[in-house]
């Protein structure tokens, strides 16, 4: 049995991102960027006005003060969208909206603070500078100046910034469909109210809200019975995905199958067993390029070992550098005895915040307890060498 973070170490260590697919930028967001993207032309394309203000020649207000206001003859409105039809020469002047064209011949924009009057006829009351307040055509960006580079996660910001370059299609890394294999006689379907010793197929839809979360396609497919054969078609079905997540029947009672079936269909196993609790029973191993999870059955450890292991590696396979845990600290409200030997993850509250935060276990009936889980909004993290933590102690909670 190894370490946590020994698992994590193996995992990430055999991984690769998927191929590429070319897709609408409406489509792209949070998708990792799998080409160069450099600009189309200039941006913007035009010298234009920073504020709205008037277009003059500089030489013609060097004089104007409030006390000596300078008057300049409007000859033209122009507003963004609009290019204007008339050049500026001496005493003349073109009204110009935020974003519009500068008009040729002027070299400067005055704010409409600094002047008085509206009609064909404006006094200044101040000088204007040479280029002020003109935003210079290729100021963002230059004709062929790179924007973005692969590898780079497109945020609301990129899309806008992508449509601007006229980019309407972009090539991403592909997103990974993971098969979800759920296995055991006592499961049935949701819309199913289970019978006697049954009980509800829920792992496999919390596994799918976690797939989703991570930015994969998930597919449950149909729950396999504990008859060998049943379960290795059902592996062999999901064989056909990017990456599959099984649960249950990776232990080693009479009717844990798991392991037979997948090594029929030749997986290259990489470790049995996590040095935690919940989550011990984890599995892990290849098939070809295809990751393969054994994950425990019961819905806690399988959350557990979906954040600590699973996530990075979708993360991975879609192209993004796998997100760190967030990890934090705060204190116990009440007591905590465990047995050493473990890495424990214990459901909990957190409240508070900053120096007065306080964390605390919510009461729970062991692994398969998925409305502890609910409860809570953490887990309280404790070192495999504790066994007593003492109220008010700060102890390491994981936010998840």
């Amino acid at each position: 049995m190894i370490s946590a973070d020994q698992a994590l170490q193996i995992v990430l260590e055999n991984v690769a991102p998927l191929g590429v697919e070319r897709i609408p930028i409406l489509d792209a967001l949070g998708r990792v960027l799998a080409e160069n993207i450099s600009s189309s032309r200039d941006i913007p394309g035009f010298d234009n006005s920073a504020m709205d203000g008037y277009a003059v020649r500089a030489a013609d207000l060097a004089s104007a003060s409030e006390a000596n206001p300078v008057k300049l003859r409007v000859v033209e409105t122009a507003g963004a969208g609009q290019m204007p039809s008339r050049r500026v020469g001496a005493g003349e002047t073109v009204r110009t909206m935020t974003g519009a064209p500068i008009a040729d011949g002027a070299d400067a924009i005055i704010q409409v603070e600094r002047t008085r009057g509206s009609g064909d006829v404006v006094e200044f009351l101040a000088p204007a500078e040479v280029r002020g307040f003109i935003r210079p055509r290729g100021e963002d960006l230059r004709l062929g100046e790179l924007v973005m580079s692969p590898g780079k996660t497109l945020t609301p910001a990129d899309l806008g910034m992508l449509a601007s370059v006229n980019r309407a299609m972009v090539e991403v890394i592909r997103r990974p469909r993971v098969a979800i294999v759920a296995t055991g006689d006592e499961l049935v379907d949701v819309d199913q109210a289970p019978e006697g010793a049954q009980v509800v197929n829920s792992s496999a839809y919390a596994l799918a809200g976690a797939v989703r979360e991570a930015g994969a396609e998930a597919v449950i497919l149909k729950v396999a019975r504990d008859v060998a054969g049943e379960i290795r078609d059902r592996l062999a079905e999901a064989m056909t995905f990017d990456a599959v997540l099984s649960t249950g029947g990776v232990s080693v009672g009479q009717f844990d199958h798991v392991k037979g079936a997948l090594d029929e269909l030749g997986m290259r196993q990489l470790f049995h067993g996590v040095a935690q609790k919940p989550g011990r029973p984890l599995k892990f191993g290849t098939v070809g390029y295809r990751p393969i999870f054994g994950l425990p059955g019961n819905p806690v450890s399988t959350m557990v070992t979906f954040e600590l292991f699973a996530r990075p590696i979708l993360e991975a396979l879609a192209g993004v550098s796998p997100h760190q845990l967030t990890f934090l600290h705060a204190r116990l409200k009440s007591e905590i005895r465990v047995k050493p030997g473990l890495k424990r993850f214990l459901p909990a509250i957190l409240s508070g915040q900053y120096e007065d935060s306080q964390v605390e276990p919510v009461p729970w009936q062991g692994s398969g307890d998925i409305a502890a889980r609910t409860r809570a909004n953490c887990y309280i993290v404790i070192p495999p060498d504790k066994e007593h933590i003492p109220a008010a102690e700060w102890i390491a909670i994981m936010l998840r």
